[in-house]
């Protein structure tokens, strides 16, 4: 098992973000009954849980990587108007555009939402 950790360690380097999600048992009842039987041999869970014996571990195999697809994400038009000034071809897209600009800054390439800061009435 640590072997399989320090690998996922490795390879969580060659990635710019990674978001790791934990996924509620509900929805993962498969997951659920592998960690069950990995601590306990109950007869009910063997007939429960296919287990299949590999020969070999799978960390010897050579690492395969699937394709990396992006959509476009809601930075995307903040973004490219604060680099080069780009509005949306859309007149209700670009001024909510402009609006929503007065909230965030771009810092070497990242963007970051504005702190709030609250003005007082004079009291």
């Amino acid at each position: 098992m640590a072997s399989y950790l320090e690998k996922v360690k490795e390879m969580l380097g060659q990635f710019d973000t990674v978001t790791i999600m934990q996924v509620p048992r509900v929805e993962n009842a498969n997951a659920d009954a592998l960690a069950h039987l990995a601590t306990s041999l109950e007869e009910r869970l063997l007939k429960i849980v296919p287990i299949e014996v590999l020969e070999s571990p799978i960390i010897d195999k050579p690492e395969q990587v699937g394709p990396i697809i992006t959509w476009p994400c809601w930075m995307d038009p903040i973004i490219s108007f604060l680099c080069d000034g780009t509005l949306p071809k859309d007149k209700f897209e670009a001024r909510r555009l402009r609006y929503r600009l007065a909230y965030y800054f771009l810092d070497k390439d990242k963007l970051y939402k504005k702190p709030f800061k609250w003005k007082s009435s004079g009291t």
